[in-house]
């Protein structure tokens, strides 16, 4: 899995953020217009260690954290 397959399907389900994988063990939300941190962070070793489909709930998830006053 990479970074280009996550954000594609990010993009595909109407999510306005990308993600950016560190090499510290932690990926984040970001918006693509600001590039502002979205939400808190995934802590994953390898982006593989999650579906497609966690990753998008990771990011809509990140979005309603950064709603939620």
């Amino acid at each position: 899995m990479t970074t280009r397959t996550i954000n594609a399907a990010l993009r595909r389900a109407g999510l306005d953020v990308e993600i950016q994988n560190n090499r510290d063990g932690y990926s984040y939300f970001v918006r693509k217009a600001t590039g502002a941190l979205v939400g808190e962070s995934v802590m994953v070793c390898y982006l593989n260690q999650q579906t497609v489909e966690q990753w998008v709930t990771d990011a809509r998830h990140a979005i309603a954290q950064e709603a939620t006053p």
